[in-house]
């Protein structure tokens, strides 16, 4: 008896575990950009809650850096060897799914809010929806938004004759202010930390600037809609910042790390940042920490359009486990998962009800919560287009460096911008 004890003892634990290696057979690829070890940390948390949740399915994470992630997905869509999820840049998502790289979510969606009592898209930013619902049908489902807003120090304000508690509204206020920082600093610190030079913050700080004049990136017709006087009166004022003193003199030829890092060191008394600036200060001990006053990014005549950035996780069509990768993508997506990743991470969750809710109405984040109803895509109020991401890279700021530096007019600029981005749309 004790032997035939033995045997079936034996069985049973030999059965459970092949029971448990048949369970983690569905392993789901997942690369993610960011490889700090708080992020890479939060990562892991959320792993192990879904593996928790769903012992069947094992996340095999994989971390590529933000820098390699487009040659890396060029290379895997030419060669093999995709993920099955992946995060991507919101602004690139129409660029894999013109291509058919990408699968929709749609029907995962709707199985999802079937059985958790929830509205997926109504949770989506205004903004987003331009990013990830294409040919009608839904292609990402986001992590974390960003907007960026005009950080300003009361006590330079003050100094410069200033009212500290009537930051500028407009970019003609912007650029005037600017001048008078700059004048009243006498080289011990700067208007404005703008950037000027080929550099994504450029295009990304600019951008606010055309759509707040009016001004629409692709016309009715499919091409450049740059050519316009609400285009041109944007590159003007963004570029006559520069040219009145109000931001460094090197502004053209310095990336935006280097004006971030000069504001946090004090030397400008204005910057457009997202909202974990604040919290750098705070935690490096900057002495006017204190004396900062954060207001919504200055308006055009037309709106005031923030700048929106953000991240989704996409399922790849090559994927030969679409249920289990969307199942890993809508538990890291939404609810307490993502609240603990992003509290942990800084950021702000691509999940209105989240953001709206705690640590995100205390200080700072209610300003920039609040923009980003008016955060808008670089295209808007185009669909999104599969070159967005060629564009991005030397387009816009190329004419903005040029018209700074002096090297072309507005007019000649404007004109060799959509030459430029016509050629890019023709391809």
């Amino acid at each position: 008896m004790r032997l035939r004890s033995l045997l079936a003892t034996s069985v049973f634990v030999a059965g459970l575990a092949m029971g448990q290696s048949a369970m983690a057979q569905t392993t789901v690829t997942f690369w993610q950009f960011f490889t700090g070890d708080t992020d890479v940390a939060a990562w892991r948390d959320a792993i192990a809650k879904f593996e928790a949740a769903n012992p069947d399915i094992k996340v095999d994470m994989e971390l590529v850096p933000w820098s390699e992630q487009q040659q890396r997905f060029v290379t895997a869509l030419a060669t093999g060897g995709l993920p099955d999820v992946s995060m991507l840049g919101n602004n690139v998502v129409a660029q894999f799914q013109a291509t058919g790289s990408l699968a929709p979510l749609d029907e995962y969606v709707a199985a999802y809010d079937a059985e958790n009592g929830t509205s997926i898209v109504d949770e989506i930013w205004p903004g987003d929806k331009g990013y990830y619902i294409l040919d009608g049908k839904l292609w990402a489902s986001p992590i974390a938004v960003e907007t960026r807003a005009l950080y300003y120090r009361k006590d330079l304000f003050k100094e410069a004759g200033l009212d500290p508690e009537k930051p500028p509204q407009t970019w003609e206020e912007l650029a005037t202010a600017a001048a008078a920082l700059s004048k009243a600093g006498d080289g011990k610190y700067y208007g404005i930390a703008l950037p000027m030079s080929i550099t994504y913050n450029t295009v990304q700080n600019f951008m606010s600037t055309y759509l707040g004049y009016g001004a629409r990136m692709i016309g009715e017709d499919g091409k450049c809609g740059f050519d316009t006087p609400e285009f041109k009166a944007a590159l003007d004022i963004y570029t006559r910042i520069y040219k009145d003193g109000g931001t460094h003199p090197d502004a053209p030829t310095m990336d935006g790390d280097a004006l971030r890092r000069g504001f946090a060191d004090g030397n400008y008394a204005m910057h457009i940042q997202n909202a974990s600036l604040m919290k750098q200060l705070q935690d490096e001990g900057a002495p006017f920490a204190g004396d900062i006053g954060i207001a919504k990014i200055p308006a055009g005549p037309a709106n005031r359009s923030g700048f929106l950035g953000g991240w989704p996780l996409v399922l790849w069509d090559a994927s030969e486990n679409k249920e289990a990768a969307a199942k890993w993508i809508l538990f890291a997506t939404h609810g307490d998962v993502l609240k603990d990743m992003a509290v942990a991470s800084g950021f702000i969750p691509g999940s209105i009800p989240l953001a709206q809710g705690a640590p995100w109405d205390a200080f700072p984040y209610p300003l920039f919560v609040e923009q980003l109803q008016d955060a808008r895509p670089y295209q808007y109020p185009s669909e999104p287009i599969a070159e967005m991401g060629q564009l991005e890279v030397d387009t816009i700021q190329k004419a903005v460096q040029a018209v700074a530096l002096g090297q072309q007019s507005v007019d000649e600029a404007t004109t060799q911008l959509c030459t430029t981005i016509d050629e890019v749309l023709a391809r």
